[in-house]
């Protein structure tokens, strides 16, 4: 369900933006909400895949369950790149 939702906030959006949807950060930043695969620029019609990535700072019992591990995306495609997004705190 959760991959759910955040493949819709990602094709609700239409295009991905700092005030809108998130932004740019490491997955051991605070605040890091899932990972995003591109391929081929980063519009919405070129989302391969949405997924929460594993923080290697944590222990293995404190990692989201089912989290990908960083081994795991070292085999894009040479036109595919990766973007981890944090919430965006709203004032």
């Amino acid at each position: 369900m959760k991959y759910i939702v955040l493949a819709l906030a990602v094709v609700g959006c239409g295009e991905l933006s700092d005030k809108d949807f998130g932004k740019e950060c490491e997955v051991h930043d605070e605040g890091y909400s899932h990972s995003v695969v591109f391929c081929g620029g980063r519009e919405v019609d070129n989302v391969e895949d949405v997924f929460i990535t594993c923080n290697v700072r944590k222990s293995r019992d404190e990692q989201f369950e089912g989290c990908i591990g960083d081994v795991d995306l070292m085999n894009l495609a040479p036109d595919c790149e990766l973007q981890h997004i944090c919430f965006v705190e709203m004032i």
